[in-house]
């Protein structure tokens, strides 16, 4: 079985911890075991991929199901939050490297200029697309309360939480790649 985050950072095991509560903990675990502080590099790394893992949702959720022992698989059918948001946000993102490499292959200012025009006649798309990926995140994650009144994460009702975790997964990466195009798209 694999390390226990929360226990890592010292944090109860629930999912509904909040941003404050985590970045304080992981400060005051990092002090602890920094190994400018006489701590040991292995476990300062612990620390810090606890607080990679715990700070995304997805990865929170994923954890928290695994340690109740329920079996998490990433593969299988999209989750339908996920479908109904993938049409527009893969058309979106291609666009966006179709723009970005007519930029980096142009031969002329000219060419690039035009490119860049578009780059930022997207931008605003980009800018909502991400927008309403972050509101989806915010969605899944405003359940977490229920998840952990349910039973905890072996009871059965956690099927919903597995589906939630598969979700945030795919939303949390497009949701970088989104921002990685618009901060691209915007920076010529």
């Amino acid at each position: 079985m694999e390390a226990d985050y929360f226990a890592i950072l010292r944090l109860e095991r629930k999912l509904t911890v909040n941003s404050e509560e985590l970045q304080g903990c992981y400060d005051t675990r990092c002090q602890e075991v920094h190994p400018d502080s006489g701590g040991a590099a292995v476990e300062f790394e612990e620390v810090r991929r606890a607080y990679v893992e715990l700070r995304s949702p997805g990865r929170r959720l994923r954890h928290w199901l695994e340690l109740g022992g329920r079996r998490f698989e990433e593969g299988g059918a999209l989750p339908q939050v996920v479908m109904e948001h993938f049409g527009g946000i893969g058309d979106l993102l291609q666009e966006s490297g179709r723009v970005e490499e007519r930029h980096a292959t142009a031969q002329s200012a000219l060419g690039r200029s035009m490119a860049e025009r578009a780059g930022l006649a997207l931008l605003p798309r980009l800018q909502t697309a991400r927008e309403r990926t972050e509101e989806l995140i915010q969605d899944l994650e405003a359940r977490f309360g229920e998840f952990e009144d349910d039973g905890g994460p072996s009871s059965s009702a956690q099927e919903e939480a597995i589906e939630a975790a598969r979700a945030l997964l795919f939303l949390e990466k497009w949701e970088i790649q989104l921002r990685e195009a618009w901060g691209k798209l915007g920076c010529w």
